[in-house]
């Protein structure tokens, strides 16, 4: 799967802005395919507004006139609809899985949609009917309903994380090695200011999982060694002028 295999569909989207904000949306994330399916709103000046930088995907969108000829035309094999509607057992149609599976869906290697309805009533069941699989965001039962742009930002997201698709950072995770250099000298820092010995395995152990759940970058990391040597060696001078006198 890449990048131009995945479309994004608004079906009979309401407002210009909403789709100018979603144009932006997708090229955050490196998409470029946006769909319209008839469309209620054109691509007016407000949504050549809100795109900001994406109007290229603005520019490049392309306009169907149903689900079904967006399919021919595009040869779309698998398709994805989003709901914020969940139903129970009398409409399967509505029984979604969340939209952080996404990131973990083994999807065929083929074209694929993903439709996100108007914003006043979403999909319908007809058109819920085109969907291989139907996606919910796990909003707050006090007002699940999101703003189709915020909507389609999260399930964007998703989609990046599936593919790997983003930003490279530029520094260095800390390797196991590291952190087990870093551990054994707060250890040692342990040693030397405590002095209840049923107490230095907690804190110790204590040291472990803090180490060991944070995320710490390489050059942190070996920062960090160089400090607590210093702070161990200063200790050790102190406690051998004090034995001394």
């Amino acid at each position: 799967m890449n990048l131009m295999e995945i479309y994004f569909v608004l079906v009979r989207p309401k407002y210009s802005g909403n789709i100018g904000h979603v144009a932006r949306v997708l090229k955050n994330f490196g998409f470029k395919n946006l769909v319209l399916i008839a469309p209620q709103a054109e691509i007016d000046y407000d949504a050549w507004l809100f795109a900001v930088h994406a109007r290229d995907v603005l520019y490049e969108a392309k306009i169907y006139d149903s689900i079904q000829e967006f399919i021919d035309k595009e040869r779309v094999k698998f398709i994805l609809g989003t709901t914020a509607r969940i139903g129970g057992e009398k409409n399967p149609l509505r029984t979604p899985i969340n939209s952080n599976f996404i990131r973990n869906l083994e999807l065929p290697d083929a074209k694929i949609a993903v439709l996100f309805g108007n914003e006043e009533s979403g999909l319908s069941n007809e058109e819920l009917s085109y969907c291989d699989l139907v996606i919910t965001i796990p909003t707050s039962e006090e007002y699940p309903v999101m703003n189709l742009s915020h909507a389609v930002a999260i399930i964007v997201y998703e989609f990046a994380l599936l593919i790997g698709e983003g930003r490279i950072t530029k520094h260095r995770p800390a390797m196991r090695v590291e952190k087990d250099i870093l551990i054994r000298e707060l250890e040692d820092l342990v040693d030397l200011v405590t002095d209840s010995e049923e107490k230095k395995p907690i804190y110790k152990g204590i040291i472990r999982n803090m180490i060991n759940r944070a995320f710490l970058t390489g050059r942190e990391t070996h920062t960090l060694i160089g400090i607590f040597k210093k702070i161990k060696k200063q200790l050790y001078e102190c406690s051998n002028v004090n034995d001394s006198t």
